[in-house]
């Protein structure tokens, strides 16, 4: 679903009125005092211009307002609406509703197909076939973790934009619906999974919309290759039939998520180190590293992934728009990593309870900080070194959680 603009009034020009001149065309029109009552004439015509000019300017002032007023009434609906009804937009308040994931605040009208529901995650695919991907640049908070041999995989939740692709879409592992499971139950598509996901999915449980049927739905997901890549890099899925699927499965409505500090202040972390590029390699250098550089005039960092064959990082953009993807908060969060006993396949875990170090970027700044969650349904939050819950800024989220081994292949400047 295409995000809905705000709406604002188009601004109207005005003929500026020259009130400085005597030859006012206007004023052929209206009798003079003395040609009225020559017996009561003592402003020798003074105050009869001044008088006249009083008027231009009450009138121009009505007439602009007049024409903002109609034009805001088309905008509104269609049609024009009373000055004096509550519907007028001139005089109406709206409501505002604050996005849970990112703190934005939405009209009612922006917000009315998300308001009442619940987030839902996508895995996605970032081996280097399975790029670019497809509707990253709309979710609202992304997770970047090691899948398995180095290579990250997305987990990426959409509340206020519902775009009707995503992918490519790989498969879950356990670690990644222990942070499904902290947003009050959301929903999460993903194709295939780990026999630990598995177990959690049928356990815990996991409102798994793979497992309520999402394939079987038509038009919620397909196969695309126009790449010509291997068959485990093509699976798309249709975010607003992945919401439909959820409302068949009485999976609708909202829960209550433990909300994030937001800032409205720029300058609260002005103080700290300055940090205009960041470098995070998981594991080693090479493709799946993970770069972020800022750019001031948004105040958001611009995503990379890899390099290119001169060194440079690459730009992760948009499959469908071309656009980079582009956050307001780039959290990096130190967990610790081990391989699964007994998994054939030598599967990951990472131990996202409890607590551990964090580096929050924000607005080209550097905050040293801890994270912790206390269990598993329960939020991870972040604090500074002086125990104060961080804020963030308005916006999206991008949290990349590295081995604790490899603090130090986290580099930024």
């Amino acid at each position: 679903m295409p995000r809905i603009p705000n709406i604002a009034p188009d601004e109207i020009p005005q003929e500026p009125i020259d009130l400085t001149n005597n030859q006012n065309p206007l004023q052929e029109d209206i009798p003079t005092v003395t040609t009225l009552y020559p017996e009561k004439n003592t402003m020798n015509g003074k105050g009869n211009k001044q008088a006249l000019k009083i008027v231009i300017i009450i009138f121009a002032v009505f007439f602009a307002l007049f024409i903002i007023w109609i034009i805001i009434s088309k905008t509104s609906g269609g049609k024009i609406i009373s000055p004096f009804s509550k519907d007028n937009p001139l005089g109406r308040t709206e409501t505002k509703v604050m996005c849970d994931l990112t703190g934005e605040y939405f009209t009612e009208q922006q917000a009315v197909y998300w308001k009442d529901q619940r987030p839902f995650g996508v895995m996605i695919n970032n081996h280097t076939e399975a790029r670019p991907q497809s509707g990253l640049i709309y979710a609202d908070l992304v997770y970047e973790i090691v899948a398995e041999g180095g290579i990250t995989r997305y987990l990426a939740f959409f509340l206020s934009n519902t775009p009707e692709k995503i992918g490519p879409v790989r498969s879950a592992r356990e670690y990644y619906l222990v942070l499904v499971k902290e947003l009050s139950d959301a929903m999460i598509m993903h194709i295939g999974y780990s026999p630990q996901a598995l177990y959690a999915i049928d356990t815990w449980p996991v409102r798994s919309l793979f497992r309520g049927g999402c394939e079987s739905m038509p038009g919620c997901g397909w196969r695309d290759n126009p790449r010509n890549v291997a068959y485990e890099h093509t699976a798309y899925v249709n975010g607003m039939k992945l919401r439909e699927l959820g409302t068949r499965l009485g999976w609708e409505g909202k829960g209550d998520i433990t909300l994030w500090k937001f800032k409205d202040n720029i300058t609260k972390y002005s103080q700290k180190p300055a940090a205009t590029k960041i470098s995070i390699d998981f594991w080693t250098k090479g493709d799946y590293s993970s770069i972020f550089t800022y750019n001031q005039q948004n105040n958001t960092y611009l995503k990379y992934t890899g390099y290119d064959v001169s060194d440079q990082p690459i730009p992760v953009k948009d499959q469908e728009t071309g656009a980079q993807v582009e956050v307001k908060n780039l959290i990096v969060q130190f967990a610790t990593e081990n391989t699964v006993f007994g998994d054939e396949k030598g599967r990951l875990d990472y131990q996202l309870l409890g607590s551990g170090k964090a580096l929050v970027f924000i607005d080209g700044k550097v905050v040293d900080a801890t994270w912790s969650k206390s269990g598993r349904d329960e939020r991870t939050l972040f604090y500074d070194t002086d125990g104060n819950e961080v804020e963030f800024n308005r916006g999206k989220f991008w949290i990349a959680i590295v081995p604790d081994r490899n603090v130090d292949q986290v580099v930024y400047n």
